[in-house]
């Protein structure tokens, strides 16, 4: 980074809320007055070009409350800014606010040394809007046509008109070659606060930041603990409040050409967010001839005089190990890089020996010394996989070792390796491996991941496309994941995040083409479906129900009644009333899930089109990548991209694939999804791709019944066709499945459905979605265990259920 002063470089003074009451609830009203008087002391040190205060002077208790706190800001060396906030609105109008703050309106902006600074009011639409005003109005009409969402009563938001006139501030700051940032008083974005502390109209500011490369910050109050994160190249940051605070407390911003720099005081902590993204390096010292690799894939190797030098996808935190003959393996964790004078220490140990080698690209190895395995390592060094968790901790146990191609170990006894199928012929012929409901932190914490560990990861696993949900991270590091999926994105991967959104008792959703963020929401108030319409098909994405099957974490409500939280109650609903919204389910959480095959045969028979998704549900932080023996889904598309995985998806073009197993099924040249006529002959052709030498079982369904079984040998190469003629004339539907013989009914590979359709082919029925939905309904839908949902008769119940609904609801209108 360049040495230049700062553009700009102003303080930030937290909520005050000053009021003369006793303490409560972490928050000292009275000594606010003091330590904002010791704060601004703190601030006189330095050079500022102006203070800013993002709303909350006073608490609302008072109407001298603002003027009080004004006087102390009054003692600022440096010009004082303000943004409104909601106690502000309790006791004063915004006119009143407007000339205590000494501006003419509470959305306004102002420029320092080509720094624009756009300043909002977050309570604009609220319950804090002038009573009687056509705002108040539509912040009462807002809550009202969105039950759903889960709107605190202190947030609000812009105006529509408001949004329009800051979409062109934007514009106009662009168009002048300025950097731009927000100040307001409710956080924008969830990452910087608490998972509900944020403004209703986030969604719509976050898409509105999203299209202006020149907006780098927003900076708000409201929150009281104070957070920060990046995305998408803006910094987010909530400053901790005065009131909660023990000590004078702020934070100093300094915006350069290049980066923004954030400096604690008090409880306040630092950061530095660089504009662009691009490698780090990480340069050291280690004993000669040492090689030393990142966990995410680079190695490098010591020089005669022990330097080394290691290129990084970026920066960020890493683990590093190196591994010489002669020596202990040496571990340095958490490396902050760019980094420089890393130096390694590696005890002697006279039977070691190097071991390296090639494996041509990425892959998956499993190694193993005297018996024992060789891991691959995390961000805090410990050998990945291997850790023995606390009891009641979910852990899985892996002996991977992954690369990029070269790697090294060490070693004294005897080595054994074995590389993972890989099969690159799949990619050319546009079949593209991935996983849209996966985990990099699922909260458990045994290890230490992020980004550049996950997709080295991945790509050594042969994943195309990988979605990550949950956290991104629990390396401790301030890092903008948006962006550093892309950077980590290449032509032949494709990094994406995402959220499992609706996750609650009636069903877990996976998505694709949006997010990750949504609105926090209250699941009794709207069905999974109209908020996985609204939120995601709408927005041009794909909903998919993940491990419907699957009933485990079972709980109990306030009646004691049990019901499983894992599976997807909502599935038939999704059926009967928007199987549009239903192109594919994620039936095989595993490849032996209990009445998937016969569930999934019952709704085709019905005439639905359903394509198959399996997906790992993998969780980094537990040792489980998405490969570990779990379901992968392959979409056939015309190249790589998100656009090509949502299409894909809604065409039904998918695979489903465990240990590296394929199977190319079509019809005619025809592959998943393809709706044909039936003319008579047809030409069926099937391709596996699997392990060497492995017995396997090929079966061709029609329409649920066995129509085609063939026992096969693979040869050397892995690889076996098969082809054949036969004659339809009917509605009918074929799909493949592909087993190991030594593991009668384990999945190794399944192919969706080609169809035939005949003029006389009468689609399902759909019903119309009762909004809101009835309570009997929602209840007799979630208490359904998986057996009870995969029955046939459950879907008729269900259509019964929801016509003599819809039937008196009819009535009652008549």
């Amino acid at each position: 980074m360049n040495t230049q002063p700062p553009l700009v470089s102003f303080g930030l003074i937290g909520d005050p809320q000053y009021a003369d009451r006793p303490p409560m609830a972490g928050r000292c009203y009275r000594n606010a007055l003091a330590l904002l008087a010791g704060t601004v002391e703190r601030l006189n040190r330095e050079k500022l070009d102006f203070v800013a205060v993002p709303g909350d002077l006073g608490d609302g208790l008072g109407t001298d409350e603002i003027a009080r706190v004004i006087r102390v800001l009054d003692r600022s060396r440096a010009p004082v800014r303000y943004a409104a906030g909601n106690h502000d609105f309790v006791l004063h109008t915004e006119q009143e606010l407007a000339r205590l703050f000494n501006v003419e309106t509470l959305f306004y902006n102002f420029a320092v040394n080509g720094v624009r600074f756009h300043v909002l009011n977050s309570l604009e639409v609220s319950r804090f809007s002038p009573p009687g005003s056509e705002r108040a109005r539509l912040a009462a009409q807002y809550r009202s046509l969105h039950p759903e969402l889960l709107l605190r009563d202190w947030d609000g938001m812009l105006a529509a008109s408001s949004r329009l006139r800051l979409r062109r501030e934007l514009e106009m700051s662009r168009a002048a070659g300025e950097i731009s940032v927000i100040l307001c008083h409710v956080p924008v974005y969830s990452g910087a606060s608490g998972d509900n502390a944020v403004a209703w109209d986030s969604a719509e500011l976050l898409e509105l930041f999203d299209g202006f490369d020149h907006l780098k910050a927003c900076f708000a109050g409201h929150y009281h603990p104070g957070g920060c994160a990046i995305r998408n190249g803006v910094l987010h940051k909530t400053v901790r409040a005065i009131c909660n605070a023990a000590m004078p407390t702020a934070v100093i911003a300094r915006v350069y050409p290049d980066r923004l720099e954030l400096e604690g005081i008090g409880e306040e902590s630092g950061a530095c967010h660089p504009y662009h993204l691009g490698p780090a390096t990480i340069r050291g010292e280690a004993p000669a001839g040492a090689v030393v690799m990142a966990d995410s894939g680079e190695l490098a190797e010591a020089g005669p005089d022990g330097r080394f030098e290691l290129t990084v996808p970026a920066p960020g935190r890493y683990a590093l190990k190196a591994v010489a003959s002669g020596m202990a393996d040496a571990f340095v964790p958490m490396v902050q890089a760019p980094a420089e004078g890393v130096r390694i220490a590696m005890p002697a140990a006279p039977r070691r020996r190097l071991v390296r080698g090639d494996a041509g690209g990425p892959a998956t190895l499993r190694i193993t010394e005297g018996g024992r395995p060789v891991r691959w390592f995390d961000l805090a060094g410990n050998g990945y996989g291997g850790a023995a968790a606390a009891p009641g901790v979910w852990n899985e146990y892996c002996d991977r070792f992954w690369t990029s191609g070269r790697y090294a170990f060490s070693a004294t006894g005897p080595v054994e390796q074995e590389t993972g199928p890989y099969h690159p012929e799949l990619r050319r012929r546009g079949w593209f491996k991935g996983d849209f409901h996966a985990h990099l932190i699922h909260g458990e914490n045994t290890y230490r991941a992020n980004l550049p560990f996950a997709a080295f990861l991945a790509r050594a696993e042969h994943y195309d496309w990988l979605y990550l949900a949950a956290g991104f991270a629990n390396d401790g590091a301030l890092a903008d994941h948006h962006r550093l999926a892309r950077r980590l994105s290449t032509p032949d991967f494709l990094l994406r995040l995402n959220t499992e959104f609706p996750k609650n008792c009636h069903g877990h959703i996976g998505n694709a083409g949006v997010g990750p963020e949504f609105p926090a929401c209250n699941p009794e108030a709207a069905t999974n479906l109209e908020l996985a319409r609204r939120m995601i098909h709408d927005r041009g994405g794909v909903a998919v129900p993940v491990h419907p099957l699957y009933e485990d974490g079972i709980r109990r409500d306030k009646n004691g009644r049990a019901f499983s939280w894992m599976s997807g109650k909502e599935l038939l609903l999704w059926l009967l009333c928007a199987p549009d919204m239903t192109p594919c389910l994620d039936l095989f959480y595993n490849d032996d899930t209990p009445g998937a095959a016969e569930f999934w045969f019952m709704l085709l028979n019905r005439g639905y089109r359903i394509g198959c998704t399996a997906t790992s549900d993998a969780a980094f932080d537990v040792g489980r990548p998405p490969g570990l023996g779990r379901g992968s889904t392959f979409i056939q598309m015309p190249e790589l991209s998100e656009a090509g995985i949502v299409q894909g998806l809604r065409e039904r073009r998918t695979m489903v694939s465990w240990d590296g197993a394929a199977l190319l099924f079509g019809i005619d040249g025809h592959g998943p999804g393809t709706i044909l006529k039936p003319t008579g002959k047809h030409r069926l052709q099937a391709e596996i791709f699997y392990r060497p030498d492995r017995q396997v079982e090929l079966r061709i369904i029609r329409c649920g019944r066995l129509f085609e079984r063939r026992l096969l040998k693979l040869p050397a190469d892995g690889r076996e066709s098969v082809e054949f003629e036969f004659e339809e004339h009917e509605d009918s539907w074929y799909l493949a499945l592909l087993q190991e013989t030594a593991e009668p009914g384990r999945l190794r590979s399944a192919a969706s459905p080609v169809y035939f359709r005949t003029p006389h082919f009468r689609e399902p029925e759909i019903l119309p979605l009762p909004v809101p939905f009835p309570r009997e309904l929602r209840d007799w839908m979630k208490y359904l265990t998986v057996k009870e949902l995969i029955r046939p008769e459950s879907f008729d119940e269900l259509k019964r259920r929801l016509r003599k609904f819809l039937s008196g609801s009819t009535a009652s209108k008549r």
